[in-house]
């Protein structure tokens, strides 16, 4: 028995075949059909609406997501397990060698240890990488902050390598801090000149005319001398700031250096959390002192107008104990996000009288120990700030 008469059957045919070469233009008129033929008809249209949809929609997700892979500021490469190379980005196909490798062992011509040192590289683990690549001006040496990660797709294990070109996000981050502190420098010691300079030309002129009185010349030298100081004690801080140290790293436990910390800060409103005392972290003792020490005392002044004042310092293992988080958290009145902004900028603050160097000196130190440092705030509910650092 039939199941389908020779016309139904020559539509499933080219349906399947328009489905196999994915041309779906195939549309059939039903003006002239009836009963089953018509019914067939309308669902083999049906199916072919639906595959077109669905193609259309996954092409445009692929041109979505090949666009975005494309325009990220980084080289992006996917292998297999045997390191044939799947897929480039366009920046990691033009970057590296001008052309679109086949396999992970091709990069031995950029630096012979550079395919090894991809191999050895674990998931969740970040290694700087130094090799010779191609940019707009010829060949240059660059360091590489390089990440892989694993994934499966259809039972195939697959690995994604991220290269970020680190000189460059480094020099656009020293130009805009460059440009911040100078504008800073110019306002601090335009503020303290100007007075200087229109107290002198007073002076000059009352003593060609005649006419000071001695008090009107003794407040006069006062106040350049006052200005005068303010401003060496400016140019003071500034030494200070430029004449920190590379870090004197020893092994410490974290309770031993927390215990010391507590010591200092005894008052009930100081909450200190350890997760484990034991875990020994190198670091430069008195430089991650100093650091926690600014941070505390920033927070306590912070929660001065708080009723029931707190500030916690915690402090816990991360990334398999490989790196170590102190986190400074407080419920004082907030930072406005302008001035969140600014908060590590050299000689900007916000208190009366502030030197404006002790957060930029702490950023100095996190960044010595090849840490990072961030703040998050709500206006009214408090502040923390979130220091990382590796353990070794």
């Amino acid at each position: 028995m039939k199941l389908f008469g020779n016309d139904s059957t020559k539509r499933l045919r080219r349906m399947l075949e328009a489905i196999r070469t994915r041309d779906f233009t195939l549309q059939y008129s039903t003006e002239k059909l009836s009963g089953e033929d018509k019914l067939l008809a309308e669902e083999i249209n049906s199916v072919i609406n639906e595959f077109r949809d669905t193609i259309s929609q996954q092409e445009s997700q692929y041109q979505y997501f090949d666009t975005l892979l494309n325009t990220v500021n980084a080289f992006l490469i996917v292998t297999n397990e045997e390191h044939s190379v799947k897929w480039m980005n366009r920046p990691a196909i033009e970057g590296l060698c001008g052309f679109k490798i086949n396999n992970i062992d091709d990069l031995g011509s950029l630096s012979p240890t550079l395919p090894q040192q991809l191999y050895e590289l674990k998931p969740g683990t970040q290694k700087l990488i130094k090799f010779t690549s191609i940019s707009e001006i010829g060949k240059m040496e660059q360091e590489y902050a390089t990440t892989v990660v694993h994934f499966y797709n259809q039972g195939f294990c697959y690995r994604l390598y991220s290269m970020q070109n680190v000189k460059r996000v480094i020099q656009q981050s020293e130009t805009e801090t460059q440009q911040r502190l100078v504008s800073v420098l110019t306002h601090e010691i335009m503020n303290s000149l100007t007075p200087i300079i229109s107290l002198s030309d007073t002076l000059r002129d009352g003593m060609k005319d005649n006419t000071l009185e001695q008090d009107d010349i003794m407040m006069a030298v006062q106040a350049i001398h006052r200005r005068s100081s303010g401003l060496l004690s400016f140019v003071e801080n500034y030494r200070k700031l430029q004449k920190l140290s590379a870090p004197q790293k020893s092994d410490i436990t974290v309770g031993t250096l927390i215990k010391d910390i507590q010591g200092l800060f005894s008052t009930p409103e100081f909450h200190f959390e350890v997760d484990d005392e034991s875990l020994v972290i190198t670091i430069d003792r008195t430089q991650i002192e100093q650091m926690l020490i600014n941070l505390l005392k920033n927070a306590k002044e912070a929660c001065e107008q708080q009723h029931n004042p707190m500030i916690c310092l915690r402090v816990s293992a991360q990334n398999h104990k490989r790196e170590v988080l102190f986190s400074i958290s407080d419920n004082g009145e907030g930072i406005l996000p302008e001035v969140q902004e600014r908060i590590f900028t050299p000689f900007f603050t916000t208190k009366q009288g502030g030197s404006g160097i002790g957060l930029s000196i702490c950023k100095q130190i996190v960044t010595l120990h090849e840490g990072t440092i961030n703040v998050s705030s709500d206006i009214g509910k408090g502040t923390r700030f979130d220091i990382i650092l590796p353990t070794r």
